[in-house]
């Protein structure tokens, strides 16, 4: 097994079985087969037999003794050692989020070889050894058409740091090793450059020569879409640019946005591990950069803010909230079809991975909240997966027009009528969440709870959750609102 992604770190931070002295941390394993295999191909390094280390060896051992028998900081270290090794940004910032959150959990201080007061001086030493090898490998590391994963790094650090200052660890070589990072910032592209250039002159041209410049335009070349088997990195990367590219020459095609969706989340297959109550150990986007994103959408927002929000759900993606912005930015944007293509594709994600809906970062905030799950599931969204275009949308619709002509006789009449029409369980259902609905947006909030909830328990008695499981997570959302 290899770590390629944050929940594959949610094993590692678990507690083991408690000590003698009643610390969650397993058993000592320095004396176990594992371990002296694991010592014995570390030794190889920057050894005669360097070129002979089995790295995905040393990583499955590593992995198997701190998630299974026990917590030992050496092995800690040596597995985030395999992580960093090979320059891969994604793994390295793995390795400094699994630092970070080794750190933040109570058996840090209980680890083997170093435990209690007794290893209160070796423990600092260590985590020094740790960062100072870090800081060398971050050196490995080309960030060249990889700006997400620069991004990633940056934030596991920015945990790390939080942590080093929480425990009081020692920082110089934190501070170094941030200096290093962002000494490999990657550079601005061509393409960005030249969009900043003034109309019609091109980027490192002189002014003079403009008119000339206006009259041959060189056209932005495509990146090269080469897709490996087994290669998921490579792959994401390149599905990335080609949604970049696509943004960037044409703003308004659905397609780019379908696209980055399909990129961050093909290769999620199943839910990350989590808690009874539902906390997993993956932690959500900066509340900092969150509170940014929603204090310039109110101002507004433009194409660059939606960018910079697209580009913080590659590195999220469970951050199901940003989708939701995105959406509402595109709209007010003018790009309804971008709109209506993210709110299809991220609806698409929420059902394929049954139960993500309970499930909440390490700081208690849900993957999808109230608001976010109502913009997925509400009626008044084109062109979802909801219905939008069957008989009872067009007759909420209708029933809307009556409303506002200030007819509510009328409009109730038209769902009625709907309702009466219907030949299936499936009909009638959403012809009476149409009615509850239209109680609810006209102010009868007491009314249209009674409607929700009868409708509910029909719905849960005919099973259709399996059925439609979109009706019932709309309902549930209902329900939860106006209660």
């Amino acid at each position: 097994m290899r770590i390629t992604a944050e929940s594959h770190l949610a094993p590692l931070l678990a507690p083991l079985a408690a000590n003698a002295e009643g610390a969650q941390v397993g058993v000592p394993v320095e004396d176990s087969n594992d371990y002296l295999t694991l010592d014995e191909e570390m030794m190889k390094i920057g050894s005669l037999q360097h070129a002979t280390v089995e790295w995905d060896v040393a990583e499955a051992l590593a992995i198997r003794m701190l998630s299974e028998r026990g917590k030992d900081l050496k092995v800690l270290g040596h597995l985030m050692h395999c992580m960093q090794h090979g320059s891969n940004g994604v793994r390295f910032a793995l390795s400094l989020r699994l630092l970070a959150r080794s750190i933040a959990q109570p058996w840090w201080e209980h680890a083997y070889p170093f435990a209690g007061k007794r290893g209160a001086k070796m423990r600092p030493r260590l985590f020094q050894q740790l960062i100072q090898r870090s800081v060398k490998l971050v050196t490995t590391l080309d960030f060249h058409n990889a700006d997400d994963e620069f991004e990633a790094c940056q934030s596991s650090l920015k945990e790390l740091e939080h942590q080093v200052a929480e425990k009081s660890l020692p920082d110089e070589a934190v501070a170094e090793l941030s200096r290093q990072l962002n000494a490999k910032r990657p550079t601005q592209q061509p393409a960005q450059a030249a969009s900043q250039v003034p109309s019609g002159q091109t980027a490192g041209q002189p002014a003079g020569r403009q008119e000339q410049a206006t009259t041959t335009p060189s056209a932005a070349k495509a990146p090269e879409l080469r897709l490996e088997a087994g290669n998921e990195r490579s792959n994401r990367q390149a599905l990335l640019k080609m949604a970049e590219f696509l943004g960037e020459q044409s703003p308004g095609e659905p397609l780019a946005y379908r696209l980055r969706r399909y990129a961050v989340w093909s290769t999620i297959q199943a839910l990350p591990a989590a808690k009874e109550n539902g906390k997993t150990e993956l932690a959500p986007v900066s509340a900092d950069r969150v509170a940014d994103y929603r204090e310039a959408l109110a101002k507004g927002g433009d194409n660059e803010l939606w960018q910079r929000i697209e580009n913080s759900l590659a590195l999220s993606p469970y951050w199901l909230e940003g989708h939701r912005l995105s959406a509402g930015l595109a709209k007010k944007l003018g790009h309804t079809r971008c709109a209506e293509a993210i709110r299809d594709e991220t609806l698409r994600f929420v059902e394929r991975l049954a139960g993500i809906e309970a499930l909440a970062f390490n700081s208690g905030a849900l993957f999808v909240d109230e608001e976010t799950k109502r913009w997925l599931y509400s009626t008044e969204n084109s062109g979802g997966a909801v219905g939008g275009g069957e008989a009872w949308h067009a007759g909420l619709e209708e029933a809307r027009e009556a409303v506002a002509n200030g007819d509510i006789g009328k409009a109730l009449k038209v769902l009625d009528q709907g309702l009466s029409s219907a030949r299936t369980p499936r009909e009638s259902a959403y012809w009476r969440l149409a009615s509850a609905d239209l109680l609810h947006e006209t102010g009868l909030e007491s009314l249209a709870q009674q409607h929700y909830r009868t409708l509910q328990q029909t719905v849960t008695a005919l099973a259709l959750e399996q059925w439609e499981p979109a009706l019932v997570s709309r309902l549930n959302a209902a329900v939860q609102e106006t209660h």
